[in-house]
């Protein structure tokens, strides 16, 4: 759809024109994209290509363009079958490969694809690509350089949960299929490197910029080498919504397109003949090329910074062959060139978000400009407050169009978009000019180019101070919110791109209404669903792959939910309450958990938590109360001492109601336990629904404490049992499954684990109990749900589950 923006003092004379219906060639590229993205998220592409067919297809030929070329992308974008993987490595190996690439992060990590890869003891060539995550390693290999080195090897395998993004089919799209992790200074053998020019010019600059924030950032800025980043700025930076102003996009790219512009308007006033030979829009252009060119080379070729360089050069090769360009046919054209060569790329996030915002600001700021045009009449003294609002209309046009997407993959959102009116400013005028500055003079003259990038870092770690001003009275806060379905961000878009056409329409008309409105039902059609749960008289238990712990929650009937505990770890770079149980609570649910259980004070069980009790709304706590010496345990006490919501002491024979019908009974610890929290004093719970005894939690009890709970008074039977410490040996106990009687069994443990969970042994005696066992390393997060009284139904998040005799 393409818009013709008119100059402002036309405005008033002719009415704005809206959106215009794509060619039919843009139509095939819709198509394609469809194709590729058909394999990830099947239902919602189906649903937007059939409203495009109906919205904007007119002739049968271009209908069955835009099939062909959704086919086309089909076949491009087909997954890798499971039939053609050769069995993986999953072993200590001492191997010989080379560097294919260097992707670096916040917090001293790089991710290093390696290539070539041979095992040195046996010859063995290891399937794909190897990715290998170091943190804090002592210098950043450059591409191509050969190495020695023995590692740990796995099968790439990410965490599988329902109404999340799985990591592992994009890395399998890049043809990675194992991973492995060091730390530190570990023993590598590496060839001889070839000199670069980019590492070259990077390791100056370091040399160069303070060892402060800022200077990571100018860093960052200069090369997308996100290295020395601090995790804890980088948060400030995400939750103040500032996190694009960092990643390099197409508003850098135009930065340094701009120069172009300038050096065009000196040049023609020193040399004003020369605009006899090229016109300045063209000389623009043409000045513009080397720096743009060179800032693609140095940010490595991002996606985002292709799209744009693509967009700008669709805008040239229109102005010099003389016909007139529109940012939608840029931006289609960009879009092809990127997926036709590389497929995969489609999945990347930042080029998503990159060509999302593009389009909103596409759609909407044409009327945006036309609306704000006559503050810039009004004088000299208007125009900077014009300015700032058409910033604001540009951060907001751009937000809107991305903002489904930004809650699907994030699962927050910030209030802090003004920050952008007074970061930007600062960003483009000063930040990124002196940063340019110091670089193009770091060869010559070291001592300006460092005064150039004290000046530049001090422009961002002014920011940050700010930040942390904002952070400290607690004004910087970012919100869960309920995330969408495929089907309610396809009618996000239908709702967008209909209601940017009527925005600029005359009169309403029927046709847009029409479309206005099948937006509006596939927005509200999943959240209908959800309201009709009581009618299904169906309660739901979902064991989640959260690696090598344990989370759990349980949703009732009427969508009550409880969750008991909340995983964790012992890396303090990953929170799993952020990354995977709140994601997988807010998915098409609202951020409330009306309770929630914690078993135990171990890292593994408790430190996801903490997430949730800080920005969910929660509506209890209930625990047993003990605690041990660990820094996890002091800040769990120091958070229930500001009394948030009501805690519940735990003991056997207490009973949590979630709704009526549906409760937990607690089993285990006895009321007269005491002393520290640890596996053998788990909170074991039974939960039972109507009656029947639908699941067992007993948390890490071992072997005594379950002949503890044997020997109660209380009822054990449970068609599903999550198995004790995650399948440890130390909780192997044959009577207690045979009591239990369930039909199921879930470990919940991380793939190729240290600890060998759940154990053989374990798996075996449950078997000849005549349980199914299930893990969460194998099958992702596991779903029962009960309807009635049929049987329960098992779903995997990431295949299907063995059917049963």
């Amino acid at each position: 759809m393409r818009f013709v923006t008119l100059p402002a003092q036309e405005v008033h004379q002719t009415r704005i024109k809206g959106p215009i219906t794509p060619l039919p060639w843009q139509l095939g590229v819709l198509g394609y994209l469809g194709g590729l993205l058909a394999w990830a998220h099947a239902l919602s592409v189906v649903i937007l290509c059939a409203v495009t067919a109906l919205a904007l297809v007119r002739r049968g030929r271009t209908l069955a363009l835009m099939a062909l070329c959704f086919g086309l992308g089909l076949v491009a974008g087909m997954p890798a079958g499971e039939e053609d993987r050769t069995p993986g490595w999953n072993a200590q190996t001492r191997i010989r490969a080379v560097v294919d690439e260097v992707r670096t992060y916040p917090g001293r990590r790089i991710g290093v694809f390696v290539r070539d890869v041979v095992a040195l003891d046996t010859n063995a060539t290891l399937p794909g690509r190897l990715l290998w995550t170091w943190s804090d390693p002592p210098f950043v290999p450059e591409i191509g350089r050969k190495f020695e080195a023995e590692l740990r090897i796995r099968v790439l395998r990410s965490r599988a949960n329902f109404g999340l993004s799985s990591t592992e089919e994009y890395w399998n799209r890049k043809d990675i299929r194992h991973r492995a992790y060091s730390r530190g200074d570990v023993p590598v053998i590496w060839g001889e490197g070839k000199p670069c020019l980019r590492a070259g010019l990077l390791e100056l600059t370091g040399t160069l910029v303070p060892a402060t924030p800022g200077g990571a950032a100018v860093r960052a800025l200069l090369f997308g080498d996100r290295f020395l980043l601090e995790p804890g700025f980088m948060d400030r930076i995400r939750r103040a919504g500032l996190s694009h102003s960092l990643a390099l996009s197409g508003l850098h790219l135009a930065l340094v397109a701009s120069f172009g512009l300038g050096l065009a308007r000196v040049s023609s006033r020193l040399y004003p003949r020369l605009l006899l030979v090229l016109p300045r829009r063209k000389l623009a252009v043409l000045l513009a090329l080397p720096p743009v060119i060179t800032y693609l080379w140095l940010g490595d070729f991002s996606p985002s910074l292709l799209r744009a360089f693509l967009m700008l050069a669709a805008v040239a090769a229109h102005l010099f062959i003389g016909s007139r360009s529109h940012p939608q046919d840029s931006l289609f054209a960009a879009m092809a060139v990127l997926v036709v060569s590389d497929p995969a790329s489609v999945h990347d996030l930042s080029l998503q978000l990159s060509v999302l915002a593009v389009g909103g600001l596409v759609l909407f700021m044409p009327a945006a400009t036309a609306l704000l045009a006559p503050l810039r009449e009004r004088g000299a003294l208007w125009r900077p407050i014009h300015g700032l609002l058409t910033l604001l209309a540009v951060t907001c046009c751009a937000n809107l169009f991305i903002l489904p997407i930004q809650i699907l993959y994030f699962s927050e959102v910030t209030a802090h978009l003004w920050l952008n009116l007074l970061w930007l400013p600062v960003l483009s005028l000063t930040v990124l000019p002196l940063s340019f500055l110091g670089l193009a003079v770091s060869l010559c003259c070291p001592f300006l180019a460092e005064g150039c990038f004290f000046a530049a870092a001090w422009g961002v770690d002014a920011l940050d101070q700010f930040l942390v001003l904002l952070d400290g009275v607690g004004s910087l806060a970012s919100t869960p919110v309920l995330r969408p379905s495929g089907v309610q961000v396809a009618g996000y878009a239908v709702v967008l791109v209909a209601g940017s056409v009527l925005l600029t329409a005359e009169r309403l008309r029927a046709r847009e209404l029409f479309f206005l409105g099948v937006g509006l039902v596939l927005l509200a059609a999943p959240s209908m669903w959800q309201e009709g749960r009581p009618w299904r008289d169906e309660v739901e238990m979902t064991v989640l792959d959260t690696g090598m712990s344990q989370a759990v929650y349980v949703r009732g009937r009427t969508g009550r939910t409880v969750l008991v505990d909340g995983g964790g770890g012992w890396s303090a770079d990953y929170d799993p309450g952020r990354a995977v149980v709140g994601p997988a609570l807010t998915w098409m649910h609202p951020p409330r958990v009306d309770g929630v259980l914690l078993s135990h004070v171990h890292a593994d069980h408790l430190r996801g938590l903490f997430y949730i009790l800080d920005v969910f709304d929660v509506g209890w706590f209930g625990w047993s109360g003990l605690v041990d010496s660990s820094n996890d345990s002091v800040r769990l006490v120091a958070r229930l001492e500001q009394n948030p919501w009501p805690v519940r002491l735990l003991r056997a024979g207490d009973t949590v109601v979630i709704e009526p019908g549906l409760r937990l009974e607690v089993l285990h610890p006895a009321a007269s336990e005491k002393g520290i929290s640890g596996n053998d004093t788990s909170l074991a719970l039974r939960l039972v629904w109507r009656g029947r005894g639908l699941a067992l939690l007993p948390g890490d009890l071992e072997k005594r404490a379950l002949v503890q709970v044997m020997n109660g008074n209380a009822t054990l039977a449970a068609e599903v049992l999550v198995l004790p410490h995650h399948g440890s040996k130390s909780s192997l106990l044959p009577r207690f499954y045979n009591m239990v009687g369930a039909i199921w069994a879930v470990a919940a443990c991380g793939p190729g684990n240290r600890f060998g969970f759940p154990h053989p042994s374990v798996v075996g005696v449950c078997e000849r109990a005549g349980l199914t066992v299930l893990t969460t390393a194998e099958h992702g997060a596991l779903k029962f749900c009960w309807r009635g009284e049929d049987a329960v139904r098992v779903e995997s998040a990431r295949y299907g589950v063995p059917d049963r005799d």
